[in-house]
């Protein structure tokens, strides 16, 4: 056998094992934050994609029996209602967030217009809701 084609085997090798190692660590990150995930876990308000205009007024985390949450209340953009904004979003009732590759929980998030702002629920445990 020449050295090329030996030292070919050999690169095919290494990226294998490498795609194997990098396919390993994902898998136990992924097993982490679901088996590991605790009451306490909220999404990042980032998770949630405003449209130009609209402004984060306030962020706080709340929890309760059973879990938390993180209640954004957003200011919508002047020419359009706190309804508006909610329809804009999708969310009305609920929105469901699907994961990215570094979180793959679905994130749920939930609508309420309090007067001129609207008031966002978001969280990793609501079931979907079913009218």
């Amino acid at each position: 056998m020449s050295t090329s084609a030996a030292r070919r085997r050999a690169t095919a090798w290494a990226v294998v094992g490498v795609v194997l190692a990098f396919a390993l660590v994902y898998g136990v990150r992924v097993a982490w934050l679901f088996m590991m995930a605790t009451e306490g876990d909220v999404p990042v308000s980032s998770s949630v994609q405003l449209p130009s205009g609209a402004t984060i007024v306030s962020e706080k985390k709340d929890c309760a029996n059973g879990g938390c949450w993180v209640v954004l209340r957003v200011e919508p953009p002047e020419d359009q209602s706190a309804e508006d904004l909610a329809a804009t979003l999708g969310a009305t009732p609920q929105l469901q967030i699907a994961g990215n590759f570094v979180d793959p929980r679905t994130i749920s998030v939930q609508a309420h217009p309090v007067g001129r702002i609207l008031e966002l629920r978001l969280d990793y445990w609501s079931q979907k809701w079913v009218p």
